[in-house]
């Protein structure tokens, strides 16, 4: 299967997905590990629903089995109230985390800001009474965070004075200023495409009374805080569009986002347990788990795509055709699920001819409900002709991709090596895979 490199692109290109994706770790000393696999933090990687295949390491050289390959691919990501997206990079260990918290939660009162060092933006003293703020944690080695910040950009815009956007990172101020000056896109660098403040958080103070107090020990997260000065909202910033918007028009149900919030905790509280039985492949132990999570939780966003990952690891491929099936009729009016499963389904392996007309059906959906006008959706219906073999609709629809690509080579790149392949003049999948150089395809 081909790899396709354009992995901060298309997280960023989301908007308000509600997808499930991934991207992985770092080492402890806070710079992203070379390895495409998430790294433990305390313990192993957690399990996390809907990881897309093509987040795996190209294949060893030594064979692995399929419970190692399983376990490997679960990233680290934070607790958040609905479906998670991009998991989060571990964050670094600091010596302050030895510091006393009071525990945060939705629905609490927003710690003060302490800040020693505003970036970009003028310094802005707490919360505004009626107004909204939005705090988010992130830094520079960080590809999911980078890939949120052209979106967090495209918020701020469109929200103006109503929404401030405050994005908090550990790092050295000349670390920052280097980043800032580095090109994000052809002709613009990322000072220009940042539309928000950033800050640099010297002493750790609003990471321990944010992210260590909440639990969280992944970035990117933000932090909603609403018009009353309370905690509304935590999660991923590439899944913060309906939560905003209702927070900003007072439509927001405060009540079922801690709800939630709780259920995704409990989720997390199965990951070490649900990590090892992968580990051994004892496949029938770690679905129970999970109808056994189905059974307290319900609907939660996520466990099917969970389930759908164990049963695609077991090779039990008819059970896992029916379940993607049964997920395309349950998240009909769902873009970006749909988006998530045509693409993991197209990507992955042991995938039947019946398996790529779900998907298929699954990506027109999506590229509908979308106006046929989102590059990520556009993308995955035609790898998903691509796999079919029907390189002419490939092409089709990768050209109707790059026209809403804002610039992305790597969307581009795509459509020049499907025509290389129509024109006999290479292979698409040989050329994709030789310039694959990222760590993971996020969607």
């Amino acid at each position: 299967m081909v790899s396709l490199p354009n992995a901060v692109w298309r997280c960023g290109s989301l908007l308000s997905a509600l997808t499930v994706l991934l991207l992985l770790g770092c080492d402890g000393g806070g710079k992203p590990a070379t390895s495409t696999q998430p790294a433990a933090v305390q313990g192993p990687p957690p399990v996390v629903p809907g990881v897309p295949m093509e987040q795996r390491q190209r294949p060893p050289s030594q064979p692995r089995s399929r419970g190692e390959v399983a376990a490997e691919a679960v990233p680290a990501t934070p607790a958040i109230p609905a479906t998670p997206l991009v998991p989060a990079k571990p964050l670094p260990p600091r010596s302050s985390e030895s510091v006393a918290v009071t525990p945060l939660g939705i629905g609490d009162a927003a710690p003060p800001l302490s800040i020693a060092t505003w970036v970009t933006g003028d310094a802005v003293e707490g919360f505004e009474a009626g107004g909204v703020t939005v705090v988010e944690f992130w830094a520079t080695w960080c590809g999911p965070c980078l890939a949120s910040m052209p979106h967090i950009s495209e918020l701020q815009k469109q929200y103006g004075d109503a929404v401030r956007f405050i994005g908090v990172t550990r790092e050295e101020r000349d670390v920052v200023d280097t980043f800032l000056a580095k090109e994000q896109r052809e002709g613009a660098t990322w000072a220009e495409v940042i539309t928000y403040r950033l800050v640099i958080d010297e002493s750790d103070a609003t990471n321990n009374a944010y992210m260590r107090a909440a639990g969280q020990n992944g970035i990117p997260c933000a932090f909603i805080v609403g018009k009353t000065g309370l905690v509304e909202w935590i999660g991923h910033p590439m899944q913060i569009d309906g939560p905003l918007e209702a927070i900003v028009n007072d439509s927001y149900d405060r009540a079922a986002a801690v709800a939630e919030f709780a259920a995704q905790q409990r989720l997390e509280s199965k990951q070490q347990e649900l990590f090892s039985l992968q580990r051994e492949e004892k496949w029938d132990e770690a679905l129970a788990v999970v109808a056994e999570l189905q059974e307290e939780l319900g609907p939660v966003p996520g466990l099917m795509s969970l389930k759908l990952r164990l049963l695609t690891a077991a090779s039990r491929s008819d059970e896992a055709s029916t379940l993607r099936g049964e997920m395309v009729e349950s998240n009909w009016d769902e873009p970006q699920l749909l988006n998530e499963l045509a693409w993991t389904t197209a990507l992955g392996q042991e995938v039947t001819a019946a398996d790529l007309e779900i998907a298929l059906k699954a990506a027109t959906r999506a590229a509908e409900l979308t106006d046929h006008a989102d590059a990520s959706i556009l993308d995955t219906l035609a790898r998903v002709y691509y796999e079919q073999g029907d390189l002419d609709q490939a092409i089709s629809w990768q050209e109707k991709a790059v026209e809403y690509a804002d610039g992305n080579a790597s969307i581009k790149d795509t459509l020049e090596a499907y025509r290389a392949e129509r024109d006999g003049t290479g292979s698409a999948e040989q050329l994709l895979e030789g310039g694959a150089t990222v760590e993971v395809e996020v969607r």
